[in-house]
């Protein structure tokens, strides 16, 4: 009986290997280019994070003065602005990406907007409250912005890792395919 259970577990996972080999054989065509800026955005990404999350937390205790948040923000900007070229630089890239690196230009593009506009949204609203920064509907801004640069980052990690695990999957397919000759 458990001699069944090992054999029927073996070869689920026999099939699965194989499986999984032949449905990704088209996507070892991933753009090493892409796989490379994605790399480099998720970098650019974590400082925006990083000082996003700070951001936040300025509204959250009566600290920094409107001159530090409007050093902060123009810091984030500029990183912004650095994802963006590199965004530009990927979605060039599109066309000769494979599939899932296509799926993770879009879902990164489309944070990376999101963020871009909310960012503008909160350095003019810090700009229309000079004398008391964190009133009215500016920590909001700041709270999206926290939000959607972890949603940015979880986004970048998850297509780093998806591409590290389909390039182990991809090398385990073609061991698997020399010892069976």
């Amino acid at each position: 009986m458990n001699v069944r259970k090992v054999l029927c577990c073996l070869l689920l996972s026999l099939s699965c290997v194989v499986v999984s080999r032949t449905s990704y054989a088209q996507a070892s065509n991933d753009n090493p280019s892409v796989t490379s800026q994605l790399n480099d955005a998720k970098a650019i990404a974590a400082k925006i994070k990083k000082d996003a999350v700070q951001m936040e937390s300025f509204t959250r205790v009566s600290g920094p003065v409107w001159g530090t948040h409007a050093a902060t923000l123009e810091k984030i900007k500029d990183d912004i602005n650095a994802l963006q070229k590199n965004i530009l630089s990927l979605q060039s890239q599109r066309a000769a990406a494979s599939a899932w690196q296509q799926d993770a230009i879009d879902r990164i593009t489309g944070l990376a907007n999101d963020l871009a506009t909310n960012m503008n949204r909160a350095i003019d609203r810090l700009n229309k409250s000079r004398e008391r920064p964190t009133v009215g509907s500016y920590p909001e801004y700041l709270t999206a912005n926290a939000r959607i640069a972890s949603d940015l980052v979880d986004e970048i990690d998850a297509a780093i890792d998806y591409a590290q695990t389909k390039a182990k999957l991809d090398s385990l397919g073609q061991q698997l395919d020399s010892s069976a000759k």
